[in-house]
């Protein structure tokens, strides 16, 4: 609307970075789509449909570049959409990082087997466009460990590679030409996010990791059976299917004759790394010493998203080895092997449940989560579950040997084996209606997220008239979603937090709900208004609200849908003071909020003079302030712009968060630095009398250049695939044993 890239988000928390969450999707190919239709539920349809279409896809493809059989490739892509990762994540950004996951890795598959520059060239910049749509996905912790991940794993496909070792320093030296240009385009995003990062405050900063048990590993491949830890059966990690599983099972049962092929051997050892991380192999105390993963916490499902990917791959190499070797004598040890490694999943599952250590010399033993003579609860459902689960599983591969041993699948033959797919793959997609309405996901009833409402269209018109924030008591304008109404509100769901200003409200009288959400109930309102009052919060609404008790506290503006009422003391977005008073922590700036007189002010930290000069000379008494309010605002979603009338030299200060980095102002078109006020907020020294103009636009530091990078980096791009094209077909590549023998 304003010509301006997404960087700042003005609609939460007084003013939060947005393109430095990670979590923005501009980039995503698949979110302009959302963003043409203007957020519109059914283009957010078309791309979960979408995206998951690319994952089934994506695998598919990657199956059939490294086991180069269709019908193995075409089950591990039917099987993909069903996944019980889709059960655990329903509506939530990690999806569209695991569906864009496969292809980097299928691309360096693909370039691990090309030959000439020509086509190693235009999959270089498949893998280049594919890790861009990754890193852009919405997510931090799983779209950045799966980039990581798929990446590691194929550099490693392709130092292992069966060719001669200048063939393979040259593709590895283009993969470093590469992975600098996609650094380069991205820099815009990964390093605007770092910045930001280094500079918040997350709830990742109390170090953790987060594993699973190693015997909940039947988990892995079935969320239900992760229930039975939660109390009311809840979802806490994600999983593949059986299908996969068997996949999986079959593989490992002939394990011996893939080690032949080195692209599935060098996969298989890779995956030992996430698995290891996951499951509780590498010790929690390691983790927490390695910068990079002590800032994930949740390994148990960043690190399972990546194990989904790498065991589809195995799987479909299982399913193309029993494709050869069902029909023949080895079949039935084959399968006999596979049974066993079930039966140990299904043992250790089964065991975890119900052993409880025994207590030693009247101590407590150190994994005790039981009591005696407890175990963990398996539902009714679970319990049949399982069992239809594991004779699906065991009746496919029967069904599947005698059909190849026939050399055709008759009609009872396929119809079984469709059943038995059915029963292991019908909880990972959405129900219409189906009677099991706790463990499997139903389509919700379709919301009017645009429906007219007389409220909002109250907030939004007051927001033009003078810029003010509004809160909602008792659950009403919930953080965050204000912003699809164009409505500033005081705090949101951001994983990045301003640590001054998240000091400001843990030290409010407010409740706090996980971490970062305000809470604001009807009795909290009386004490909680003068700070509320600070953060420039003017309107607040509620649903079928007491108005005579409310209305003894504030002024009823509008009743109907919400009702919305106002704050006639509340702070004006930005105003000029020619006093500054001095705190020494938070909690002295915030007394003096609360036992003040009710006006505006300014106040700087004590810490912080010494480095403010233009601050130190304002210090003086409040009780003889001058406080003029700015007038003629011109909001955008970067910037701020407003007058303030001057009759001496002082500061204007804005209600706007201060991160460093972002503000840069200008006072009647002259650049001058933006200093920390209030603790929190924005101040612009003013050294004379007059009314000045004064704009604070909001970017990150050095995006100029970053863009500029990243141009230079698509115009070299652009040049060496035409460069690529000219060049023609190279000769091609000596092949190595597994690519002669596919």
């Amino acid at each position: 609307r304003d010509g301006e890239l997404p960087v700042w988000n003005r609609y939460d928390s007084t003013g939060t970075p947005l393109l430095g969450q990670g979590q923005s999707m501009f980039g995503d190919p698949l979110h302009f789509l959302v963003i043409a239709a203007d957020g519109a539920a059914w283009a957010w349809d078309l791309k979960y449909l979408a995206a998951k279409w690319l994952f089934a896809f994506g695998l598919g493809w990657l199956v059939f570049s490294v086991v180069r059989h269709l019908p193995s490739a075409l089950l591990v892509a039917v099987a993909a959409p069903f996944i019980g990762f889709f059960v655990y994540r329903v509506n939530h950004p990690a999806i569209f990082s695991l569906c864009y996951a496969p292809w980097p890795l299928a691309c360096w598959v693909e370039i691990a087997g090309a030959k000439g520059w020509r086509k190693t060239t235009l999959w270089y910049c498949g893998l280049v466009l594919s890790n861009i749509a990754l890193i852009n996905s919405g997510t931090a912790k799983e779209a950045y460990m799966l980039l990581l991940s798929m990446n590691l794993a194929g550099g490693c496909v392709l130092i292992a590679l069966h060719q001669p070792m200048r063939e393979r320093l040259a593709k590895v030296a283009a993969g470093l030409v590469a992975g600098m240009i996609f650094a380069l385009l991205t820099a815009p995003v990964w390093y605007v996010f770092v910045e930001t990062l280094r500079t918040s405050y997350t709830s990742y900063d109390d170090v953790a990791a987060f594993q699973i048990q190693p015997s909940l590993l039947l988990g892995t491949f079935d969320e239900a059976f992760y229930r039975a830890l939660e109390t009311g059966g809840h979802v806490f990690n994600p999983s593949a299917n059986f299908v996969l599983l068997a996949g999986l099972l079959y593989f490992l049962a002939t394990l011996r004759i893939h080690f032949a092929d080195r692209t599935l051997a060098t996969l298989a050892v890779f995956s030992l790394v996430p698995a290891s991380l996951a499951f509780g192999l590498v010790p929690p105390e390691w983790i927490k010493s390695w910068p990079l993963l002590s800032s994930v916490g949740h390994l148990d499902n960043t690190f399972t998203c990546v194990l989904i990917v790498l065991w589809a791959v195995m799987a479909g190499a299982g399913f193309a080895a029993a494709s050869r070797r069902l029909a023949r004598p080895e079949g039935r040890g084959d399968l006999a092997v596979a049974a066993l490694l079930l039966f140990a999943l299904v043992f250790q599952f089964t065991a975890y449940r119900h052993a409880v250590h025994r207590l030693n010399f009247g101590g407590a033993t150190a994994l005790m989560a039981l009591k005696v003579g407890q175990s963990l609860p398996l539902t009714p459902f679970l319990r049949v579950y399982m069992a239809v689960l594991i004779a699906a599983a065991v009746a496919f591969g029967l069904l599947a040997r005698r059909a190849l041993k026939a050399g055709r699948t008759g009609p009872a033959v396929g119809t079984a084996m469709a059943l038995c797919l059915m029963a292991m793959l019908w909880r990972g997609g959405m129900q219409a209606s189906s009677g099991f309405e706790d463990t499997v996901v139903h389509a919700g009833r379709r919301v009017d997220f645009r429906a007219p409402s007389g409220a909002v269209a109250f907030l939004r018109e007051a927001g033009r008239t003078e810029p003010s924030r509004a809160i909602g008591l008792q659950n009403n304008l919930f953080p965050g979603w204000s912003a699809m109404y164009g409505i500033e509100t005081a705090n949101g769901p951001d994983a990045l937090i301003n640590p001054r200003y998240r000091e400001l409200v843990s030290l409010a009288p407010l409740d706090r709900i996980w971490d970062w959400r305000l809470y604001l109930t009807r009795d909290r309102l009386r004490s909680a208004r003068p700070f509320l009052d600070s953060l420039n919060v003017r309107h607040y609404v509620d649903l079928r609200s007491d108005q005579g008790a409310l209305g003894a506290v504030l002024k009823l503006d509008r009743a109907g849908d919400l009702d919305v009422y106002e704050s006639p003391s509340a702070w004006p977005r930005a105003f000029f003071t020619n006093r500054v008073s001095v705190y020494q922590q938070a909690g002295d700036y915030l007394e003096q909020v609360l036992s003040g007189d009710g006006r505006p002010f300014a106040a700087a930290q004590a810490a912080d003079l010494a480095a403010e000069p233009a601050l130190g000379a304002l210090v003086g008494p409040l009780s003889g302030r001058t406080i003029a309010p700015a007038t003629d605002y011109r909001l955008t979603e970067d910037s701020t712009a407003f007058t303030v009338h001057a009759p001496e030299p002082g500061v204007a200060v804005l209600v706007e968060a201060f991160w460093p980095g972002y503000p840069h102002a200008e006072v009647d078109g002259r650049p001058v630095r933006v200093v920390r006020i209030n603790h929190a907020f924005e101040g612009v020294p003013i050294d004379s009398a007059g009314d000045h103009r004064i704009v604070i636009a909001y970017r990150p530091r050095r995006f100029t250049s970053l863009l500029a990078m990243a141009a230079a980096a698509g115009a070299a791009m652009i040049g060496l695939v035409s460069i690529a094209s000219r060049r023609g077909t190279a000769p091609a590549a000596r092949t190595g044993p597994e690519t002669l023998k596919k």
